[in-house]
């Protein structure tokens, strides 16, 4: 079973990323994807953005594949996952 993470703009719309991201990994398993979700990871640290980062880099680096939420671009740290997905030669599912 291949390993996808997640990967679209939270900062922004923390109000609706949620549903958002549930709605993807929802889908995702109903595909057959073991999905890690960034919204369920625990964060216990400071809260600021290099610390979500760093943690949600480390969980993307034990997946087999990233999916791209429809608004991935307007994202920083989404960017950041794309590019280094794609430099490892992961899948990406858009």
């Amino acid at each position: 079973m291949k390993k996808i993470y997640i990967s679209g703009q939270i900062t922004g719309i923390e109000a609706t990323a949620p549903q958002l991201f549930k709605e993807a990994e929802e889908f995702l398993k109903a595909k057959g994807y073991e999905v890690v979700n960034p919204m369920t990871i625990n964060h216990d640290h400071d809260k600021s953005w290099l610390n979500y980062m760093k943690t949600d880099i480390i969980a993307l680096m034990e997946c087999d594949a990233i999916s791209l939420l429809e608004n991935w671009e307007e994202s920083k740290g989404a960017c950041i996952e794309y590019y280094l997905a794609i430099k490892l030669g992961y899948e990406v599912i858009s």
